[in-house]
């Protein structure tokens, strides 16, 4: 179920970094996997997006730490904080 989750936010992550980078066509491709993975979330949509959210804020945490961005421990426990609330939900 989690697999879900991080799949849809990698999907979004790419289409939009595919999109900035002028390749529309990749960046629809993602964001349509974006859309069909997050659809298939056992959850009602309200709560399915509230959990997607943090998993999203994770993951695009990370990608931004593999691009060069210098996290910060305030970064750091806002995920913690993040993922906390997601347990919780889930």
């Amino acid at each position: 179920m989690i697999h879900y989750y991080i799949l849809s936010a990698a999907l979004e992550i790419a289409g939009c970094y595919y999109w900035s980078r002028g390749n529309y066509l990749i960046s629809f491709l993602s964001l349509i996997g974006f859309a069909w993975t997050l659809s298939l979330q056992p959850y009602e949509p309200a709560r399915a997006y509230v959990i997607y959210g943090g998993i999203y804020i994770l993951c695009s945490t990370v990608f931004a730490a593999l691009t060069g961005v210098v996290l910060e421990v305030r970064d750091w426990i806002g995920i913690g904080m993040m993922l906390l609330g997601v347990a919780v939900l889930i």
